[in-house]
């Protein structure tokens, strides 16, 4: 089966979160963000992320009338926000656990934690936290959006010392968050064995393992 790409960029939050709340409603799986980190000059003199919202549709039978819809609701939200033309691309069905690889940009969430593949050399800031990910085929990029605002919340609650409980880890990615902004002591849960090898493997590529122990189960 093939899918429907939908993407629009947007100049500031309260856009991606319009947009992202349409693509929830309307979307398969809801909406994907996707924040560009701009190079250290331009972030240093004041300069804004690019952020794209993106959602997904089925290429199968009526899926055409939820596109007219979404294209319809998105030029009606261009009168009032700043966001781009919808823009629409087919994707052929392969293997997402490593083709999204080819899409993925280094992620800035909140103030400090940088998000990057082990093969990416980005410009960091100094004050920047940079977390290696290989997400797999578990759940957890930080392009969604509950997974950003669950990574915002963590730099503003933790503090050094703190134990944190991660239930549902995914790919580890808010156990590994938690223990770089300073948690002493962090267990990640989760009952796919697929994502605990993930999650295990993502705490080593950050030298974590001494603070994240990830254990198949939940509470």
């Amino acid at each position: 089966m093939n899918w429907l790409e939908i993407s629009v960029e947007v100049d500031d939050d309260e856009s991606a979160k319009v947009v992202g709340g349409l693509f929830d409603d309307w979307g398969q799986g809801g909406a994907v963000h996707e924040q560009l980190l701009l190079d250290e000059q331009r972030v240093a003199n004041g300069g804004s992320t690019v952020t794209t919202v993106k959602t997904y549709l089925p290429l199968i039978h009526g899926h055409e009338e939820r596109r007219l819809y979404l294209e319809k609701e998105l030029l009606r939200l261009a009168e009032h926000y700043p966001l781009t033309h919808p823009q629409f691309r087919e994707l052929e069905e392969q293997d997402w656990a490593t083709a999204w690889r080819s899409y993925f940009q280094p992620q800035r969430i909140g103030e400090r934690l940088v998000f990057k593949l082990p093969e990416q050399n980005i410009p960091a800031l100094n004050d920047h936290i940079v977390i290696d990910l290989e997400p797999g085929m578990a759940f957890g990029t930080g392009l969604h959006a509950t997974t950003r605002m669950c990574l915002v919340y963590l730099e503003e609650l933790v503090r050094n010392g703190d134990s944190v409980l991660d239930v549902g880890t995914g790919s580890g990615i808010l156990a590994i968050a938690a223990a770089s902004l300073g948690a002493s002591r962090v267990l990640a849960l989760d009952s796919d064995p697929t994502a605990v090898q993930v999650a295990r493997n993502n705490v080593s590529l950050n030298g974590l393992m001494e603070i994240v122990e990830v254990q198949e189960g939940s509470l």
